[in-house]
């Protein structure tokens, strides 16, 4: 299960611009091998998707299936703090993490 928290949701929802569906993957990269992939979508979802529906149910996760292992357990949060603000992404999968926490390695 990956979960979302309400700062997070809520946040997503305030800059959506009408947009009812997120994309949350995982795709080579960045200085610990893979990079979080966070992103607005049009796409509908596929029957191998995970979706978790968040923003009192207004707005879909859409998590594919390919990413859905390395990611399984993670929570999204995110922060306003003025010189680390951003999404923070606590994933129990990830053995190592780059310092800003958009990469990590399994």
């Amino acid at each position: 299960m990956i979960t979302i928290t309400e700062k997070a949701g809520n946040h997503l929802h305030s800059v959506s611009n009408d947009k009812d569906k997120v994309e949350f993957s995982v795709e080579g990269g960045g200085c610990s091998g893979m990079n979080y992939e966070l992103k607005f979508t049009d796409r509908e979802p596929n029957d191998r998707d995970q979706i978790v529906y968040f923003a009192e149910g207004k707005m879909r996760l859409i998590i594919p299936f390919s990413s859905y292992v390395y990611l399984t357990g993670t929570e999204i949060d995110f922060s306003n703090d003025l010189l680390n603000g951003g999404f923070k992404f606590g994933n129990p999968n990830a053995n190592r993490s780059c310092g800003c926490g958009i990469s990590f390695s399994v």
